[in-house]
């Protein structure tokens, strides 16, 4: 019901979870390459990589309770011999999936019709409603969230065991003080906590009930926020987002109801659009403070002890608030008029279907695009 609600408020953000989980299964497939793996053993795949970071693989050891862990967890213990590397093949791994072929292409080709019915309309200078406008942007959130799940098995209720000789008390002993401090999800949380997530860093801080009781964890919570870095991705998602915000500015012209839904529409449009241009400035900021990047560069451009200042910094940034005191002052207003915004567009999306133009009700003359004598 989340997602849902998510996907019909701020389909953008949906999706900027689903860019950060490729990028996060991206980097799983690099991280795999520098194991010693036998000859016949199956290629690590970004199949592999989804289905490990959505929990399929559950981990046993011995006289202690299972619980799943993601990839990088998993790498820590094929490389140190708790675990054996999984022999499951990509194709193994779709086929424990729910995905439908068939179901997806059929979406697409139903989606691609609405796109071409809408370009077909504003070629013959047909009125394009709000209702219109808004199905296309989810039109669009959805193809490219399908093209950055394209490898996600869906889902996955049986998952697979991986079993350890060593029993759970023994792995923490034996990793040292990187695992001295409590857990919060799993076990191996000091090598993965699942962070950031809405589960560990949001729901605490709102005293809001922190889902799950049972620890470890019997399953992850999919909610862990994106981590997309600087690179390409991060590009694209913002001129996507930014695209997908500018595209109710199409709307600004049209026939509404009355004037003053005219000019609420625009208000809202321009807020939606600044919202999200604010969330990305202060993230991308942050983003570099949580990954230590705006300190390395520093240590590589200014510093001269630059190996041991970018030690001495990615020390204090593993001790730093995920969510600092300022981000929460500046996202809280921010967030709120989002809300406003995109409720109002969604209420009047339906609002403004009550006194539509005549020429709503016209269909596209396909006859017009076949050329004939």
């Amino acid at each position: 019901m989340r997602w849902m609600v998510q996907a019909i408020m701020a389909p953008e953000f949906v999706l900027a979870f689903a860019t950060g989980q490729k990028v996060d299964a991206r980097r799983s497939v690099e991280l795999f390459k520098d194991l010693d793996l036998p000859p016949h053993a199956p290629k690590w795949t970004i199949r592999h990589a989804f289905y490990a970071n959505m929990g399929g693989f559950v981990l046993q050891p011995r006289d202690s309770t299972a619980f799943p862990i993601n990839s990088k967890q998993l790498h820590w213990l094929i490389k140190r011999g708790y675990v054996e590397y999984p022999t499951m093949t990509a194709e193994e791994v779709w086929d424990k999936s729910k995905a439908d072929g068939f179901q997806k292409s059929l979406t697409c080709l139903q989606t691609g019709w609405f796109i071409i019915q809408i370009v077909g309309r504003a070629i013959q200078h047909l009125p394009i409603t709000t209702l219109e406008i808004t199905t296309l942007s989810f039109v669009l959130c959805t193809l490219v969230m399908f093209s950055q799940w394209a490898n996600k098995p869906l889902d996955v209720e049986s998952s697979t065991i991986l079993t350890s000789s060593k029993s759970t008390a023994d792995i923490l002993k034996e990793a040292g003080s990187i695992a001295k401090d409590p857990y919060k999800q799993t076990p191996l949380d000091f090598i993965d906590n699942q962070s950031p997530s809405w589960l560990t860093e949001v729901q605490p801080h709102l005293r809001f009930r922190t889902g799950p009781q049972m620890r470890p964890l019997p399953r992850f919570t999919n909610d862990r926020f994106p981590v997309i870095g600087a690179g390409p991705d991060a590009v694209f998602l913002f001129l996507f987002t930014m695209a997908y915000c500018g595209l109710h500015f199409v709307a600004w012209s049209f026939s509404f109801p009355t004037p003053l839904e005219r000019y609420l529409w625009r208000a809202a449009s321009i807020a939606i659009g600044a919202c999200a241009f604010i969330f990305w400035v202060c993230e991308t900021y942050q983003d570099g403070h949580r990954l230590g990047r705006w300190e390395r560069w520093y240590a590589k451009i200014v510093t001269s002890e630059k190996d041991g200042r970018i030690n001495t910094m990615e020390k204090a940034r593993r001790n730093r608030r995920f969510i600092p005191v300022w981000e929460v002052i500046v996202m809280t207003p921010v967030t709120l008029v989002y809300t406003v915004a995109r409720t109002y567009i969604v209420i009047e999306v339906f609002l403004s279907q009550r006194s539509l133009p005549v020429g709503a009700f016209e269909s596209v003359q396909w006859s017009e695009f076949v050329p004939h004598f």
